[in-house]
């Protein structure tokens, strides 16, 4: 599965040889079909347009339990924004043509797609040109990788390995790229006038002989091309910087299958599937110094259960034209010198302002009958202490869409604060 640029399509494929475009859409919020019965490890806040705080408006018979609730220090606090993510149920477009598994997906910045399978193609990996949709990349079983012109389906120049390639990247500037081969080995490219041009090589993997050596996929850090992830099929997600491994992060060992982890839109965090159908989450802790070739393996990640093949994270429905939205920050923010009192509430945003993310809260406003009826003391001061707790690394928002091998296609959405060690 692929997510467009813009994040407003989702491509899938696979055994069946079909692809499918979805539509994604982000529709207002219902509280009687996407809020949970309130539970004792909750305390539900829900936000609207204007980021307004307010404890969440349930049936009575939900009211009174919430109410009841007696809040502990492993509480998390759960805020619903005003918009939730949904996918079209009925696929926008159905593509048929491949006769043999469907290997890979990419989409150009201007929505096309491309799709790569096993059958008389024999590409094992593609990508669109980065910054140039009249171009794209492909690796095959041949050994052989190739630039493509796309209005005339010719092959612009092409360089050869030993090896099978099983995944290929650009760089964001597309002036260059990397080269993942079956035997672990990743080798760079720089790009003139889309002529090859090889560079260093490096073997992510040790000298013994086994089937989970294979590269599987590659990602440049959004906010640092400078260091990319590797995916690898003995079940270590790497990050290199140059030819050293300055990171790795560590799940359930897999057999070696087309399981890929990627990075979250703003970098803070990287999303797997893996062989145990979970889908795993690592919190991304930059190396300084690339030079430290040895780093310890990071094991540390949270996990929930999806029947999940595959998982890759949302970004976020991007505006169109040159300023584009990235991941949704947290859309309030506490200072600690603001507090409630009898005499004065916090307002969500500062009066005259049409920012649906706006730093919460901005100013103080005289208390009004309606705000303090809907908020009491206990709740402001766990929200206030939830949001004190947070740190710049917090996942609120973060949309997870898996897929699983009974062809049903799921998404996770996280809207709690992290709960406090």
């Amino acid at each position: 599965m692929k997510f467009s640029n813009d994040g407003r399509y989702l491509a899938s494929a696979g055994e069946d040889k079909v692809v499918r475009v979805w539509q994604i859409t982000e529709d207002e919020r219902s509280d009687t079909t996407d809020i949970p019965v309130s539970d004792s490890s909750c305390v539900y806040f829900s936000m609207n347009r204007l980021s307004d705080l307010g404890p969440l408006m349930v049936e009575k018979e939900k009211n009174s339990k919430f109410k009841s609730l007696r809040r502990t220090q492993d509480s998390a606090c759960v805020i619903f924004p005003p918009k939730v993510f949904r996918i079209i149920e009925k696929p926008l477009h159905v593509f048929r043509g491949h006769v043999d598994e469907i290997m890979d997906l990419s989409w150009s910045k201007n929505n096309c797609l491309l799709s790569s399978s096993v059958d008389k193609t024999v590409l094992t990996c593609i990508q669109f040109n980065p910054v140039n949709d009249d171009y794209f990349i492909s690796g095959s079983i041949d050994g052989k990788v190739r630039i493509w012109a796309t209005d005339c389906c010719k092959v612009v120049d092409w360089t050869e390995t030993k090896d099978i390639i099983t995944a290929v990247s650009y760089r964001p500037d597309g002036q260059g790229g990397i080269i993942g081969s079956v035997n672990g080995t990743c080798r760079f490219f720089d790009l003139s006038d889309h002529q090859f041009e090889l560079g260093a090589k490096m073997c992510l993997t040790g000298k013994k002989k086994s089937p989970c050596k294979r590269i599987t996929g590659f990602q440049f850090l959004p906010q640092d091309p400078s260091k990319i992830l590797v995916n690898c099929a003995d079940s270590k997600v790497r990050i290199i910087d140059g030819t050293n491994v300055v990171g790795k992060y560590k799940g359930l060992r897999n057999g070696g299958n087309q399981i890929s982890a990627s990075f979250t839109s703003d970098g803070k965090h990287i999303v797997s599937a893996s062989e145990d159908s979970n889908v795993y989450i690592w919190k991304y802790a930059d190396q300084e110094d690339s030079s430290f070739l040895q780093p310890k393996a990071v094991k540390s990640f949270e996990c929930f259960s999806s029947d999940a093949s595959v998982a890759i994270p949302w970004p976020g429905i991007k505006a169109s034209g040159p300023h584009e939205s990235s991941n949704k920050p947290l859309p309030f923010s506490l200072s600690t010198s603001l507090s409630l009192s009898q005499d004065y509430f916090l307002d969500s945003i500062t009066k005259g302002s049409s920012s649906a993310y706006a730093t919460w809260p901005e100013e103080k406003l005289p208390i009004s009958s309606s705000l303090m009826s809907g908020i009491s003391k206990s709740q402001y001061r766990f929200f206030k202490n939830s949001c004190q707790s947070s740190s710049d690394s917090h996942a609120w928002g973060l949309v997870i869409v898996t897929s699983g091998w009974d062809g049903r296609i799921r998404s996770f959405h996280n809207y709690g604060l992290p709960v406090s060690p």
